[in-house]
């Protein structure tokens, strides 16, 4: 953790510093199989601030035939907003710039973990009598995949992406428009894999992914329903690779066939629990239980070789994503 830990202790000295002043609020999402998230918000008359610190369990994943393991990592989001009222409407800019990091891990076919060293973004809110609101959000940063050896970090591939939605609600129903593009490239090589990249000499990708798609959403008292639908999109990418000596001296180019994402995407739902909120003290706490539920359709559904049992399709049914949240308010 070389850049969270501070990070972390900076903002909660901020958080105990302003609590004698203004309203506040502290949350715990246990999530069940993943980890834990810790919110925190703070408001001071027209001005809010949130910071989220996300703390992911170690994983393995299967993902396509590909089994993707990590000892964890954590993620820290800040985000400022303030309000402006205009007669009837209320106009709320918000801005927000986060970090992650992760431990080491094993993508198969190379070893080497996930690193977020920015996002920042920008979120513009415009409400009229609370029932109609336009939302219009644009986020950017970078993430790179590194690895680790004897102490000094090589970046193995380095990847620039932006990522923005715009909808509109009327009370509890939504409608929106989303988009993403992400641009990766960069090598592997002896330097970075050591002899784990045998017979490659060096092993080089560069690729490209874009979508667009429409959603809506129903937010109901005990759930959230809702569908995301890929108007368009695809993701295409090239490789070069050379072996090492003995098995060839030629180098090799080849591309990867585009994974199209047009016509697919999928249906959700989110159910969820509250208690209601109990004095305690001076304080008020409240307990919650959430579960997603996801069914996609089209033809990027991941695919395995391996088919699990029944047990561990209703294991994976009952408890995949479950969540338990305590909120206190002070």
């Amino acid at each position: 953790m070389r850049n969270i830990t501070s990070k972390l202790f900076a903002i909660c000295i901020a958080f105990i510093a302003n609590s004698a002043f203004a309203s506040n609020r502290a949350s715990a999402y246990f999530i069940n199989d993943f980890g834990t998230m810790i919110e925190a918000d703070s408001k001071i008359k027209h001005l809010e601030w949130n910071a989220k610190f996300l703390f992911q369990n170690p994983i393995s994943v299967n993902w396509n035939n590909t089994k993707m393991i990590n000892d964890g990592g954590q993620i820290f989001l800040l985000q400022t907003r303030f309000g402006v009222e205009l007669g009837s409407f209320t106009l709320t800019p918000s801005f927000l710039t986060g970090t992650g990091e992760w431990e080491k891990g094993d993508f198969q076919y190379f070893y080497g973990q996930p690193d977020l060293p920015y996002i920042h973004g920008v979120d513009i809110s415009l409400v009229y009598n609370t029932n109609h609101q336009l939302n219009a959000s644009y986020y950017f940063g970078n993430a790179k995949v590194v690895n680790e050896i004897m102490n000094t970090i090589y970046e193995l591939f380095n990847s620039d992406f932006y990522f923005g939605t715009v909808f509109y609600r009327y009370s509890r129903l939504y409608a929106g428009f989303a988009f993403a593009n992400v641009e990766a490239s960069g090598s592997l090589t002896a330097e970075n894999q050591r002899y784990f990249l045998f017979p490659y000499n060096f092993y080089s990708l560069a690729g490209d992914l874009n979508v667009k798609a429409l959603y809506s959403m129903a937010d109901l008292k005990f759930a959230k329903f809702g569908v995301v639908y890929a108007m368009d999109g695809e993701m295409k990418g090239d490789m070069h690779y050379k072996y090492r000596k003995f098995y060839g001296t030629e180098d090799h180019f080849e591309t990867l066939n585009p994974v199209q994402f047009k016509g697919s995407g999928f249906f959700f739902c989110i159910l969820g629990f509250e208690t209601k909120k109990m004095r305690v003290g001076e304080n008020h706490i409240q307990y919650g239980i959430f579960k997603p539920l996801a069914m996609p359709f089209g033809n990027v559904s991941p695919q395995s070789e391996v088919k699990p049992s029944n047990t561990e399709l209703l294991k994976k049914a009952f408890l995949f994503g479950l969540t338990a949240a305590v909120n206190i308010s002070f």
